[in-house]
């Protein structure tokens, strides 16, 4: 057997620029948290994870007792888990080979408004950060 009908099976650049984009979508997806964390690592001296993650689950309590909803935890949740379905048209998105860089709709990602508002909190996050870390004493 030759190896060239390995290489003409095998996808591999293709797959790299797949990854790739998969790589910069979910960075830009999860960009709010990566700037609440620098936002807190930046504002609390000790306890840092536990002042990053208790209010988010405090919210989450009060409303579940005055509200009875659920909310906040769906928007959570959606905000860590949920960028996969504007990423590609393929309705198998749990196998990592099903997604081919034909199926790749880089626009319909990038026109949610979901990714907008992320990156318009996570700006806003990283210049308090900086400013916070700017104009405190030294740890």
């Amino acid at each position: 057997m030759s190896p060239a009908t390995t290489w003409a099976h095998f996808p591999l650049f293709s797959d790299w620029f797949v990854l790739l984009y998969g790589l910069v979508a979910i960075a830009l997806w999860h960009a709010p948290i990566y700037g609440w964390l620098l936002l807190v690592s930046g504002w609390v001296r000790r306890a840092t994870f536990l002042w990053a993650v208790l209010p988010l689950i405090a919210i989450q309590i009060f409303e579940k007792i005055t509200f009875g909803t659920q909310y906040f935890g769906l928007f959570v949740k959606h905000r860590l888990m949920g960028f996969a379905p504007a990423l590609s048209t393929s309705t198998a998105a749990t196998i990592p080979r099903s997604i081919r860089l034909a199926q790749l709709t880089p626009g319909k990602y990038l026109s949610t408004p979901g990714l907008w508002f992320g990156l318009i909190f996570a700006a806003v996050f990283i210049a308090a950060a900086i400013r916070l870390r700017r104009y405190r004493g030294p740890l």
